[in-house]
């Protein structure tokens, strides 16, 4: 028999097999085996050590080395040698009793146990530390285990749900969720709002907030006492064909003093009181679409009124504290600074407006400028913050200083109208 697995080299005593398993089971590789390597010529060399799989020791050392992809073959019995035979036996009877001392190994072993088998090191649990008595012991199998584990084993102790979920403490004896682990400890939807504090029945006085409502084709109807703060989020994103819907906010009085706030998306009250596509939000008083509407249009940014009227704020001195005139030289000198503009908003390019910029008026007068956060939309979608935006009010400002102005014009005309006919009494 021979064994010729593989190629080999050989550098002085170490032998270095490629594709080859020195120590495989049964494979009679032993101390004294001949090597016959297959070089021109043939040189021959005896087994001296066997380290693993691919590295034995051989003697005499090989000189010059030999390189490698060398084939070979190993001469594992000998027919004419009693000595061979002795060791063929030798080899055999030392496999098995390695084999079965790591059975014994195993057998004997509490904890993991490692034997080598066909030359490979295998690591497996002794019998020791498998179960074998106690409530376990009719454990076969992973399939088979028909006791439940405790709680202290990482189990419920139970082979129920319902048992395991009491045993685990995650419902009370009622088999419900108590609200001290965010349940509501009850099996019905009006013993939950009871035992959540929350109304059941009546005015429902003690409900401040209300959210995460979703009603499709559904309403919500309330009646508020004092100030009351409304959001209803419908979906759909603006520009898209979604269902329109109305939100009504309405105030309850006597016939002079009744408001309402309604906010639409899908609709937009004309004029007339026809409805066209569009999303503005209005405001009207109560009765049918031709009462008094003031229309805060999202197309185009005008307020619209049907029927109603746009009043500018209060004038009477008794709620103003007059500081003092505005004098003529101050309105000249301001208006002769003012630089109006033509511009548009850099999220609607498309629509021209004349106006002035809030800077120039706050070089001028920085007592005109209010200074607030101002939030703008910005070219990704996304929302644009300006802590210190500034605003001014240019009806205001424009009409106070040029009232001055205007009076001066007017005198100085009269004043050059007087002084050409003196100088001119036949003029015409």
């Amino acid at each position: 028999m021979i064994y010729n697995n593989g190629t080999i080299a050989i550098n002085g005593n170490t032998l270095t097999g490629t594709g080859t398993n020195f120590t495989q089971a049964g494979s009679l590789i032993r101390n004294g085996c001949t090597v016959l390597v297959m070089t021109s010529p043939v040189q021959v060399f005896q087994i001296t050590a066997i380290g693993n799989a691919t590295t034995l020791t051989v003697s005499p050392a090989a000189s010059p080395a030999i390189p490698a992809g060398t084939k070979f073959a190993i001469l594992l019995s000998d027919s004419l040698s009693v000595d061979g035979l002795a060791q063929d036996i030798a080899e055999t009877f030392s496999m098995y009793q390695r084999y079965m001392g790591g059975f014994a190994d195993v057998m004997n072993g509490s904890g993991d146990v490692t034997i080598t088998i066909n030359g490979q090191p295998v690591t497996v649990p002794g019998q020791k530390s498998l179960a074998k008595k106690g409530a376990n012991t009719d454990i076969t199998s992973l399939g088979g285990l028909t006791t439940a584990l405790s709680i202290q084993q990482g189990g419920t102790g139970s082979k129920s749900a319902d048992d395991a979920r009491k045993n685990l403490g995650i419902v009370d004896s009622t088999g419900t969720v108590p609200v001290s682990l965010g349940g509501t400890g009850a099996k019905s939807s009006t013993d939950a709002r009871v035992n959540l504090g929350a109304a059941s029945a009546g005015d429902n006085n003690d409900v401040t907030s209300f959210s995460g409502v979703i009603a499709p084709r559904g309403s919500i109807n309330s009646r508020l006492s004092g100030g009351a703060s409304v959001k209803l989020d419908l979906g759909g994103a603006l520009g898209t064909a979604v269902k329109p819907f109305n939100l009504n906010l309405t105030r309850l009085g006597n016939a002079t003093n009744n408001w309402n706030i309604q906010s639409t998306y899908g609709y937009l009250v004309g004029d007339d009181g026809s409805f066209n596509a569009s999303g503005p939000i209005m405001i009207s008083t109560d009765g049918s679409s031709t009462d008094r509407v003031w229309i805060f249009r999202n197309s185009d940014g005008a307020i619209k009124t049907t029927y109603g009227t746009i009043s500018p704020g209060a004038s009477d001195e008794r709620v103003k504290n007059i500081v003092r005139e505005i004098t003529e030289e101050e309105a000249i000198r301001f208006i002769s600074e003012v630089r109006p503009i033509r511009y548009a908003f850099k999220w609607r390019p498309e629509q021209i407006k004349v106006g002035f910029r809030a800077q120039n008026i706050e070089a001028l007068d920085p007592e005109l400028v209010e200074i607030t956060s101002l939030t703008i939309p910005g070219l990704d979608g996304s929302d644009i913050v300006i802590q210190d935006g500034k605003m001014i009010d240019p009806g205001e400002i424009g009409a106070a200083y040029l009232v001055p102005v205007v009076q001066q014009l007017l005198r100085r005309v009269s004043e050059l109208e007087a002084e050409i006919k003196t100088l001119n009494p036949q003029g015409s």
